[in-house]
């Protein structure tokens, strides 16, 4: 597994710690560096993303707020709310990660966190996001499709 992606999971698993026991970021560090068998490039990419995400909590709660239709950031599960705040998060924040990166390892992650129903709500809420996020960013939802060619066979008269 690639540090990004133990990153995410670290991060993934601070933000839940936040989210349920309303500790600080420097709290829940602390707790998690203590309590983990932990890949330290891994940590510390998760570190400044849950500073960020921290920092920029209000804005990114109101985004996905926006982009999720018809679901209160409360009611949502509190592992996909987390999942989604940090994937929002990489959409904004960090233009170096593409799009199709960010929502292929939302999914894993969610396989690995979540319920099996979750892929098809963080996907539309991520697809949503990106194209007000990442207009100018090509992904799979607005390349042309193909379109199938029959073949004419021209008869020798």
């Amino acid at each position: 597994m690639g540090v990004r992606r133990r990153g995410r999971e670290y991060a993934l698993q601070m933000l839940f710690a936040m989210d349920m026991t309303e500790y600080q970021p420097d709290e829940v560090f602390a707790g998690f560096h203590a309590i983990q068998d932990l890949n330290r490039d891994a940590f510390y990419y998760a570190r400044r993303m849950v500073d960020g995400i921290h920092g920029h909590l209000e804005e990114i709660d109101a985004l996905l707020a926006k982009y999720a239709k018809n679901w209160k950031i409360a009611r949502m599960a509190v592992v996909d709310r987390n999942l989604l705040r940090l994937s929002i998060f990489e959409l904004k924040y960090q233009e170096d990660v593409p799009f199709q990166i960010v929502l292929n390892e939302a999914l894993e992650i969610g396989k690995d966190f979540s319920e099996e129903e979750s892929s098809q709500f963080i996907n539309g809420i991520l697809d949503t996001a990106s194209k007000e996020l990442r207009p100018e960013e090509p992904s799979k939802r607005s390349m042309p499709k193909k379109k199938k060619v029959k073949q004419q066979i021209v008869s020798g008269e």
